[in-house]
């Protein structure tokens, strides 16, 4: 049965979040834990417990940033919970197009807090950003093209957008009428970076639209993950910066929240034990000082996490 995570009644999102009349931006990232050579997925699930990719395989984090290592993977990418414990995480595979040219062997796995996991979907080639839908299936975009999937959790998959080159993050706005898709690339041979964020017009959960520009950060900001508050602002990574920015669609305001995180990757407001005012920020290996995971204070709460 799909759920969703209601620390919150959802009728409050339509309140005010506390503090925000006094809030000052942009403010100082704190580290959690570093030591790792780079990480890239977080997610809570539904018991609230912190999980990221790191170090080619899956760690969850106790509040206090004691480190436990769950599973072993290929590579350390996007992830989103699935159910009330399980985690869905994205896996080049074997081979990636960064590397090998084209290829069709990632995998996005399923796997429980023990470390037991399944290969749930095969066969995108260079999967990263997963995005859980409502309706209990998920989207998965591959970076190394122009391509997002839509998943159901028996495995089975289909081209559901081609509109935005080289997508990495995803966000769903609150009404669910638009998808938010951070370009991170213009090209991967060679790489060179991208700044813009998309919007998808979405009518029953479908593409309706051609992509709009909605903003664009920093120069050359790759932009990685994205999540979305409950006032319908977008938080995005804009990893060569090292800066997290949040775009507000309603009136295209667009602030740097915090900078300093070298390689900034995804991005998740905090569940359980861990403050839900907060964002948790996982660094790439960047300029070698990547490997880190930092908190953001913040005077929002981020949406309702469908699992």
């Amino acid at each position: 049965m799909v759920c969703a995570l209601v620390s919150l009644s959802l009728s409050l999102i339509l309140f005010q979040d506390s503090n925000a009349e006094n809030f000052q931006y942009p403010v100082k990232a704190q580290i959690l834990i570093e030591g790792f050579k780079g990480s890239e997925g977080i997610a809570f699930n539904g018991e609230g417990h912190l999980f990221i990719t790191a170090n080619k395989a899956l760690w969850r984090i106790d509040p206090d940033g004691t480190k436990h290592l769950v599973a072993e993977l290929f590579s350390n990418l996007g992830m989103a919970s699935i159910g009330e414990r399980d985690l869905l995480v994205a896996d080049f595979g074997p081979t990636n197009a960064f590397r090998h040219g084209k290829n069709h062997d990632g995998i996005i796995w399923q796997i429980t807090p023990e470390g037991e996991k399944k290969q749930l979907v095969v066969g995108i080639g260079d999967p990263n950003f997963i995005l859980m839908l409502k309706n209990g299936s998920f989207l998965v975009s591959d970076d190394a093209t122009n391509e997002i999937f839509l998943c159901d959790r028996k495995g089975q998959f289909e081209l559901f957008c081609t509109a935005v080159n080289h997508p990495n993050g995803l966000a769903l706005s609150p009404d669910g009428a638009s998808l938010y898709v951070a370009q991170i690339f213009q090209g991967i041979k060679p790489v060179v970076p991208d700044n813009r964020i998309w919007s998808v017009k979405l009518i029953d959960n479908r593409p309706a639209a051609a992509a709009k520009l909605a903003t664009r950060t920093g120069p050359g900001g790759a932009n990685d993950g994205l999540v979305m508050d409950r006032r319908g602002r977008v938080y995005i990574a804009a990893n060569n910066e090292g800066r997290v920015w949040r775009f507000d669609p309603s009136n295209d305001e667009l602030i740097v929240i915090a900078e300093g995180m070298f390689g900034a990757a995804s991005i998740a407001f905090g569940e359980g034990d861990f403050d839900p005012q907060s964002l948790y920020i996982t660094t790439t290996n960047s300029r070698d000082r990547g490997g880190k995971l930092y908190v953001v204070k913040t005077d929002a709460f981020g949406l309702p996490t469908y699992r």
